[in-house]
C-alpha cells in the first residue's frame, strides 16, 4: 500500500511538472541552464534528491518496525475477567481467570462486596493464560448469599511482560446471576439427559459390533480347527 502511494506521488509530481513546462517552457529553460552552466548545482540538486528519497524510505522502515512491535505486543496482552460460578449445586464462588494471550504480572486489585462493605486486597506475582483462581464469597449460599454480597466489585490493574499497564474491573449483580442460572437449568438439565441417552445408543451399539467380530471369530476358529 505504502509502495503505491510512493508510485503516485512520483507520476503525479511527473504529470504536474510536463504541465507546467508546457505553458510556462521559458521558465523551465531558465531553470535548467542554471545545471548546465554550473554542474556544482545539479551534484548539489541529486544529493538533496537522494536524502530526500533516502529520509522518506528510512521513515517508512520505521513505521513498518513500529507496527510490527504493536502486533508482537499484542500477542501477549493480558485479559483479567471475574466471573461467578457453581461450586456444587447451591454454592456460588468468585473464579477469576486470564484470558489473554500473555501472562498478567504485578496484578494488584480489589474485591469489595457489597451491602456488608466487605474488601479482601488480592495481589498476585504472576498469573499465566488460561490461568484461574477461586475465591469463596462471605456466604456463596444461593439463599443467602445476596445478603452480604449482592454486588460484587473486581477492581485493580496489572502489567503486561513489557511493563504496559491494564485496567482490571469487573462489576457483578448476584441476584442477577443466579435468576439466569435458574432459567437455564431446565436447558441444561435436558441436554445433560440427552447427551447421556446418546453414550448409552453408542455404548449398546459397540457393544453389538463386539459380540458380532466375537462370533465371526469363533466361526473362523471352528473352520480351521
Amino acid at each position: 500500500m505504502k509502495s503505491l502511494i510512493t508510485v503516485v506521488i512520483i507520476v503525479a509530481v511527473i504529470i504536474a511538472c510536463v504541465i507546467s513546462s508546457y505553458y510556462y517552457p521559458q521558465t523551465y529553460h531558465e531553470f535548467f541552464s542554471v545545471f548546465v552552466k554550473d554542474p556544482l548545482w545539479a551534484s548539489v540538486f541529486v544529493t538533496i534528491l537522494l536524502v530526500a528519497i533516502n529520509a522518506y524510505y528510512a521513515w517508512q522502515v520505521r513505521q513498518t518496525i513500529h507496527e510490527m512491535e504493536k502486533a508482537r505486543r499484542a500477542e501477549f496482552i493480558p485479559h483479567v475477567r471475574a466471573e461467578l460460578s457453581f461450586l456444587g449445586s447451591i454454592f456460588l464462588i468468585l473464579t477469576i481467570t486470564n484470558f489473554g494471550k500473555g501472562p498478567a504480572t504485578d496484578i494488584k486489585a480489589q474485591i469489595a462486596f457489597f451491602p456488608s462493605g466487605e474488601r479482601r486486597p488480592w495481589e498476585q506475582a504472576i498469573m499465566s493464560p488460561n490461568e484461574s483462581i477461586r475465591i469463596l464469597l462471605p456466604d456463596g449460599n444461593i439463599n443467602r448469599v445476596c445478603e452480604r454480597a449482592a454486588r460484587i466489585v473486581v477492581s485493580g490493574e496489572c502489567k503486561d511482560i513489557f511493563g504496559q499497564t491494564f485496567k482490571i474491573y469487573d462489576e457483578m449483580d448476584t441476584k442477577e446471576f443466579i435468576e439466569r442460572a435458574t432459567q437455564l437449568q431446565p436447558i441444561l438439565e435436558r441436554d445433560l439427559a440427552r447427551m447421556v441417552e446418546d453414550i448409552k445408543n453408542e455404548l449398546e451399539r459397540i457393544e453389538r459390533e463386539l459380540h458380532g467380530i466375537g462370533r465371526e471369530l469363533e466361526r473362523q476358529h471352528k473352520r480351521t480347527a
